[in-house]
């Protein structure tokens, strides 16, 4: 019975690949933005359906998390494949704003109830393996054969869109219903100790409490990675206008973020490797360097291939979830894990989202330049002083 249970417990680790995989099968991301225009959305309402799917995420991501550790990783995750399948369903069917914005929704919680539940699944389980060391190569290959997906659902995705955009939907349906009965197959971990299960926002407070606010090396790397997640990000939305004034055609966007995908793959997959060499210090120390260095190149070099320093962005992607969660994993008890990595997702999209409109505002009514430019300066300056406060701590 116990072998039974042993290989249980290990489907666990190639479920949770598959997961990622059929996840990243995001056919539409090529197309969307063209999408909803040929649906009469604005530029304005476009950005307020981005910024409404933000907010569902950050009011459900710490919630989530705590559902996961009062109720199970294996049901938070179900209910997260359900979520995205009929949120995927609602788009392909959708016309209007309020339609893709009930999508939108749904796919907010499908993505909440994902977050930091298969990080804590992942740990737990190799916990009861007796094969924690292992988690940042097996969540780094996560991330690598999640990106990995997505770079090829990118690819496809753009062909596809050429025949018609609502078909990228319709291609992404069948994947997303597999992660249902994926998900319902998956072997709940044991967890040394249960949280209660009555007073659950009593007990949620008293988490986040004991954990970010009582902790500090637990509260600052969440800090420092939420910073190093949001100031990463908050290029998404410049990359466009920024390819558009290097001169690189339109027609090869598409392949460019495909790339993208693979360099952040190649560096989440080798994640485990370059940490053991580098070490906890140098690695977050490069984290922010790198950030805030590559902001600059682009600002400063303006030439057809200088979407090649946007890489540098890439590999900061892929390398930091798998490295920053470790730290914090080996921080924080099974019972409680999931809520506060889930809080740590929390941090960096408050982070993201309070980023986001300023940048946007400098680049409208100054210059995309400028705008990459301060965004360099903050992250650098933001970085450092958290570096700092992490070597007091001891952290680094």
């Amino acid at each position: 019975m116990k072998d039974i249970e042993q290989q249980k417990l290990k489907s666990n680790i190639w479920k949770f690949y598959l997961f990622h995989v059929l996840n990243g099968l995001t056919f539409f991301i090529p197309i969307i933005v063209l999408f909803w225009q040929d649906n009469g959305l604005s530029l304005i309402q476009i950005m307020i359906l981005q910024s409404l799917y933000s907010l569902t995420i950050v009011l459900l991501e710490v919630p989530s998390g705590y559902f996961a550790d009062v109720f199970g990783r294996r049901k938070s995750l179900i209910l997260a494949a359900s979520f995205l399948t009929v949120g995927v369903f609602t788009y392909s069917l959708g016309h209007n704003f309020y339609q893709f914005l009930i999508a939108e929704i749904l796919w907010g919680f499908g993505v909440s109830f994902v977050s930091g539940t298969d990080s804590a699944l992942v740990y737990d389980t190799l916990k009861d393996l007796k094969k924690e060391k292992l988690y940042k190569k097996v969540m780094g290959n996560g991330v690598f054969y999640y990106l990995i997906a997505t770079s090829l659902a990118s690819v496809i995705g753009g062909f596809i869109g050429k025949l018609n955009f609502r078909w990228t939907f319709y291609a992404m349906l069948p994947f997303m219903v597999l992660l249902i009965p994926l998900s319902i197959s998956l072997k709940e971990p044991k967890r040394h100790k249960h949280i209660y299960e009555e007073g659950y926002l009593l007990e949620l407070f008293k988490i986040l409490k004991n954990s970010l606010i009582k902790n500090r090396k637990i509260r600052w790397l969440v800090i420092y990675s939420a910073i190093i997640v949001g100031f990463n990000g908050a290029v998404l939305w410049l990359y466009q206008p920024y390819f558009k004034l290097t001169g690189l055609d339109v027609f090869y966007f598409g392949f460019v973020f495909a790339a993208f995908n693979l360099v952040a793959a190649l560096s989440s997959k080798y994640a485990h490797q370059i940490e053991e060499k580098l070490g906890q210090r140098c690695s977050l120390i490069l984290l922010v360097v790198l950030t805030a260095g590559s902001y600059l190149l682009m600002s400063n070099f303006i030439y057809l291939f200088s979407f090649s320093f946007a890489f540098i962005q890439q590999f900061v992607r892929g390398f930091s979830k798998p490295v920053i969660t470790d730290y914090i994993n080996k921080l924080v008890s099974s019972d409680v894990r999931a809520t506060v990595l889930s809080a740590q997702g929390l941090m960096g999209r408050l982070f993201y989202a309070g980023i986001i409109p300023i940048i946007g505002w400098i680049a409208d009514v100054y210059t995309l330049i400028q705008a990459l430019t301060i965004l360099g300066i903050i992250t650098f300056v933001a970085g450092i002083l958290i570096l700092l406060i992490l070597h007091k701590d001891r952290v680094i």
